[in-house]
């Protein structure tokens, strides 16, 4: 580790002299560690001239490596103080998802866990959970290794920057679902094809939500011939949908909660399933943590309780 710290810290500086001052050792101290690493991979690091040095080409990867892992060293001594002086657990959660489900229903936890903190993070980009950027993570896609059948609705968003010692839990299925104001109706929606004589309100996250959706039901479907009233999320969707600016196409999970469906109906009803579900996903590092546990546990539950309410509460207002 000595000759490496000299190694990086005289790559950097180009300069033995300027890396000693850094480290607090001798010029011919450093030059001494450089050149026993030199030895130990049989390979020159530094081409020496009278007054000043240079990399060799062996020593830029090398030093590119070095950096790398001292960055990481870094980051990860920062992330375990933290810990030790952060109570909160950090949860990266896609932001419908943050917004219409999680968040609105976080006071349950904290009122029987009053010892929890949560700190709530939207992303829909794919979380790197080896780095503990955070500690939870609610993504929707494909699980490595689970067959889907061909034709249903495709998921592009990845889950996770690397699945080496990811834990998921499968929290609910992803069916997708048009929803409009009753307003916006001008007659019955018989059949999925009735759907195009409306204006339609795509999600920028689930490009092909719409033709994957149409194709399944059995439509042909030129999204070229669309105008595209499109929206960056499923809550911009659901907002613009209840203005009557046209049909949304939406997981059916967030019309569970009143404030989901609020102004909304269903035109036409399919029971097809994406390519993909919704997952909780926890690094194998972190499910020893008592907070996360708590966490977990409530979670799960909530999410069957979800499941089976949002079948019910669909019947119940006959969307």
């Amino acid at each position: 580790m000595n000759a490496l710290k000299g190694f990086e810290a005289a790559a950097r500086h180009l300069s033995f002299t300027r890396a000693a001052d850094e480290l607090h050792l001798t010029q011919g101290a450093v030059s001494r560690q450089v050149k026993e690493l030199e030895v130990e991979l049989g390979q020159d690091l530094f081409v020496r001239h009278t007054r000043r040095i240079e990399l060799t080409a062996e020593g830029e990867q090398f030093y590119r490596v070095v950096e790398g892992v001292f960055d990481e060293l870094e980051r990860a001594a920062l992330r375990l103080t933290r810990r030790r002086s952060d109570p909160a657990i950090t949860i990266s959660a896609l932001p419908t998802i943050a917004t219409v489900w999680l968040m609105p229903r976080l006071h349950l936890l904290i009122a029987s866990h009053p010892e929890i903190e949560a700190r709530i993070v939207s992303s829909i980009e794919a979380a790197d959970l080896l780095a503990h950027d955070a500690d939870i993570a609610i993504r929707v896609g494909r699980l490595p290794g689970r067959r889907y059948e061909r034709g249903q609705p495709r998921i592009e968003l990845p889950m996770v920057t690397r699945w080496d010692g990811v834990h998921a839990d499968e929290l609910f299925p992803d069916r997708l679902v048009p929803v409009c104001a009753p307003a916006l109706l001008t007659g019955d929606v018989r059949e999925a094809a009735d759907i195009l004589d409306y204006p339609l309100i795509h999600t920028t996250t689930r490009r092909y939500a719409w033709p994957d959706w149409l194709r399944a039901n059995g439509v042909r479907y030129e999204a070229e011939s669309d105008p595209h009233l499109q929206f960056g999320h499923f809550f911009m969707a659901l907002d613009a949908a209840r203005q009557a600016r046209g049909i949304a196409l939406v997981p059916d999970i967030l019309l569970a909660q009143e404030e989901g469906a609020r102004g909304l109906c269903i035109p036409y009803s399919s029971e097809i399933a994406s390519a993909g579900e919704y997952y909780l996903l926890i690094h194998e590092s972190r499910l020893d943590d008592p907070r996360v546990q708590i966490f977990r546990s409530w979670i799960l539950d909530e999410a069957v309780a979800l499941r089976a309410h949002n079948i019910t509460s669909i019947a119940e207002r006959g969307l």
